[in-house]
């Protein structure tokens, strides 16, 4: 197959340009029968790196040789490029860039009649918070950018092994110290499936003196790539011989074509019990596979993997499991009834090894496993300005709502001037609840790390949670289901799931890399994929609605007060993780936040200019992670809005996984 290259076309801007919302088009030289997306990228004077924040689409009131798209060009930016992957040997299809200055005003009507059915009905609900829920629209038009690419034009662009990718894989510098490779299928009685041997040193002319073999375990009606065991060998000797290896995975569909792709993250403890990642291929070292079989002569079943996978994540965390991020098998079928009664079965004996609380919800897979735990005390520290009848009846729903035995509230008002008579007026009837302290901290401007690390000072028991004023719960445990995962002395915070009052996701998790940094995962969406729906490690979670262990907050020193409103929570994660503690969300706990969605709005005033200077400061500080978030598959999307959609291009290249030229 040929390399893939980027047909681009780039224009410089003028100094006008700068803060400034436009309106782009780019002229096509021909029209496109494909579903190949056309990325929009800003270049920044400042860092000299390209930012990708859109796909251009193809509007109605534009010729078909017209796509569009709307921005806001930001300080210092300098140079746009509109890109598409193609195969070298097609011919150009870009041709040249318009931008055309809009006002605020002009940028909003466009926004609103790109999908004028979701203004009116903002317009038509109540007309409480009408111009927030608005801006909440218009913040959703913006950032979307889905545009309809299907998982066919990502095979067919990057997963297509033909005879020169082969030979390039074996021309790997590593190629002799490949392991090799013996195959243990389960095929149960009834299974239409015949069992096959396809050990590697049969299938591929493998170095017949290895120092190292693997028993790849299969599981029923699983169906490998051509390439997959060479790829698993290749890896298996880069990572200097893990443990235990796993790979990425898709279905066939009826007409066995291709489908349903499982881009998998990372390993944690909550991911692999659910038995997400042990539904297809793992590999396990030799002498980990005998071993284990010595101490647990267990007869193999459907399950097996499932459970010699938990024991070895569980029971040596020095023991590395490595993530190949290449769909190397195929399923014909999902786990049958025998399987997932097996598997729940491991986890209920697990918890109770463990003396953890848990809920583990029948005839569903992946298991869907609730950790809950309301025995220890905590402490909810909510910085706060106490400034409206909103902000008041937020925090009485926490009061209300919460059910959870021991608590205690710290209100922080961050201000230079003791309470006004409107504040005290809202502060009366939260005073009654016996439960609740109000802490001044004197302050000519409001910072939210140090009202958070104030608050802290203040706080009495040994966790605690940072709560933003405008969250409601939506379910009375979410604090029991948060502390279900402090059971597991390795985590140092969790996150609750958010959303807005439409009932669309603000939060469910942090993607590191996402929109140039970070982003929400699952943001405006009303979705129930599986890194939605079932509780997770992530590289960071929002500081809206954080539990937080103090031992691990003293380890790391609190939060950074140099970040006065955003980012703070990510750099607080980020350090937490670069100290071992894991962040886990908790898609159990769920809350409705009534963030403000104007854009803009952290940044005004004094603050003016200083975003960019923080994103900056959190790259540089944080390069290797926003490069490669170790819970978010290299193979799925950046780009805002799309996140869990497959990438165009991955992060990755073929065929030894290796970091591509398309990285950031």
């Amino acid at each position: 197959m040929s390399p893939l290259v980027s047909n681009f076309i780039e224009l410089s801007l003028n100094k006008e340009n700068e803060n400034q919302w436009c309106l782009v088009l780019c002229k096509l030289l021909q029209k496109q029968n494909n579903n190949l997306p056309f990325v929009l990228s800003i270049h920044h004077r400042d860092s000299l790196e390209w930012e990708e924040t859109h796909y251009l689409k193809q509007y109605d009131c534009f010729s078909q040789h017209w796509i569009g798209g709307i921005i806001y060009l930001p300080h210092d930016s300098d140079k746009i490029k509109v890109s598409i992957p193609q195969n070298s040997k097609t011919s150009p299809v870009l041709s040249s860039i318009k931008i055309i200055p809009l006002s605020r005003l002009q940028a909003g009507i466009l926004l609103a009649l790109s999908s004028p059915q979701t203004i009116i009905k903002t317009i038509l609900g109540s007309p409480t918070h009408l111009k927030k829920r608005l801006r909440t629209a218009l913040h959703h038009q913006y950032n979307q950018s889905k545009i309809h690419l299907i998982y066919k034009d990502w095979c067919d662009l990057y997963d297509r092994w033909g005879q020169q990718e082969k030979e390039i894989l074996y021309q790997s510098p590593f190629y002799n110290q490949w392991p090799v490779i013996h195959s243990l299928i389960y095929n149960p009685p009834d299974s239409h499936y015949p069992e096959t041997d396809i050990s590697l040193d049969q299938q591929w002319p493998t170095p017949r003196k290895a120092d190292q073999s693997y028993v790849a375990i299969l599981q029923n009606g699983e169906v490998l790539s051509d390439h997959a065991l060479a790829i698993f060998a290749d890896q298996a000797t880069r990572e200097n011989y893990p443990a235990a290896l796993y790979a990425d995975s898709d279905m066939f569909d009826h007409n066995h074509q291709r489908s349903t792709p499982h881009f998998k993250p990372n390993i944690g403890y909550s991911i692999l019990a659910s038995g997400l990642l042990t539904q297809d291929i793992w590999l396990f070292r030799q002498d980990i596979f005998d071993s284990y079989q010595q101490q647990h002569p267990t007869k193999y079943n459907s399950a097996y993997t499932h459970r010699l996978a938990l024991a070895l994540y569980l029971g040596n965390q020095n023991l590395s499991v490595h993530h190949v991020p290449f769909i190397l098998s195929h399923r014909q079928i999902t786990p049958g009834t025998a399987a997932i009664k097996a598997m729940h079965q491991i986890i209920k004996r697990d918890l109770l090894s463990r003396n953890w609380i848990g809920e583990i919800q029948d005839n569903i897979f992946p298991l869907k496993i609730n950790l809950i735990s309301d025995h220890i005390p905590v402490s909810l520290i909510i910085p706060t300005t106490i400034s409206s009848k909103t902000i008041r009846n937020a925090i009485l729903s926490i009061l209300h709502k919460t059910h959870y035995p021991n608590t205690e509230i710290i209100l922080v008002i961050s201000q230079p001037a003791p309470l006004s008579r409107a504040q005290r007026y809202y502060l009366r009837p939260l005073l009654k609840h016996q439960n609740l302290r109000v802490v001044w901290l004197k302050t000519d401007s409001f910072n939210f790390s140090q009202s958070c690390n104030f608050g802290i000072q203040h706080a009495k028991h040994d966790f605690f949670a940072i709560v933003n004023d405008d969250v409601r719960p939506k379910a009375s445990k979410w604090l029991s289901y948060m502390m279900g995962h402090m059971q597991n002395d390795d985590v140092g915070a969790v996150g609750a799931k958010l959303y807005y009052p439409n009932g669309q996701i603000q939060h469910a998790g942090i993607i590191m890399g996402a929109a140039n940094l970070c982003e929400h995962a699952g943001r405006f969406q009303q979705s129930n994929r599986f890194t939605l729906t079932y509780d997770h490690d992530v590289s960071a979670v929002t500081g809206a609605c954080m539990l937080i262990r103090r031992s691990a907050y003293n380890q790391v020193q609190g939060f950074d007060e140099t970040y006065e409103i955003a980012y703070n929570d990510v750099d607080f994660c980020l350090k937490l993780r670069k100290a071992n503690y894991h962040i886990i969300q908790c898609q159990h706990a769920e809350l409705i936040h009534y963030e403000s969605l104007s854009l803009g709005d952290h940044y005004t005033g004094r603050r003016a200019g200083k975003e960019r200077q923080e994103i900056l400061s959190i790259r540089s500080k944080w390069k290797s992670v926003c490069n490669n978030d170790p819970f978010y598959n290299p193979n799925l999307s950046l780009q805002r809005g799309m996140d869990g959609e497959p990438a165009f291009p991955p992060r990755i290249t073929r065929p030894f996984a290796t970091f591509s030229p398309f990285n950031k």
